[in-house]
């Protein structure tokens, strides 16, 4: 199983069609290159993008051009062969270590699955060791 710490910027944005395009696009515009994204629904029209970039400065750059609150939490990315209840042993790893995470993706493609934790900053190297033990 692979593990590699990437910060992470959390967003809100409007929750309805095309907010993410426009974000994506705009940040694009603005020399962002992203390693990974998520977003979801938040309720009250509001939606959460986190992403993880390969050049946090120019992203930093871009919500501070736009106007847009970003904060910053600590992220994941983890892959590894895709076997059956190997997202939970992964995830328990986090809560026997007393954990708690912000958001959390997975995808299985080819034999191999990818995953995106992430978590407050300040429990970043707690979750690090964690993953890595």
């Amino acid at each position: 199983m692979g593990v590699k710490r990437v910060t992470v910027h959390c967003v809100d944005i409007e929750d309805k069609p095309g907010s993410l395009h426009r974000f994506l696009s705009q940040s694009n515009l603005s020399g962002v290159d992203y390693l990974c994204f998520e977003a979801f629904s938040c309720g009250s029209n509001r939606s959460r993008v986190v992403v993880g970039v390969k050049n946090p400065e120019a992203f930093e750059a871009f919500v501070q051009e736009a106007g847009i609150k970003a904060t910053v939490a600590a992220g994941f990315l983890v892959d590894g062969e895709d076997r059956l209840g190997e997202a939970a042993k992964i995830i328990a790893k986090l809560a026997e270590n007393d954990i708690g995470g912000i958001a959390c993706a997975a995808i299985a493609h080819g034999g191999q699955f990818h995953m995106l934790i992430v978590v407050d900053a300040k429990n970043a190297d707690r979750t690090h060791k964690a993953l890595c033990d």
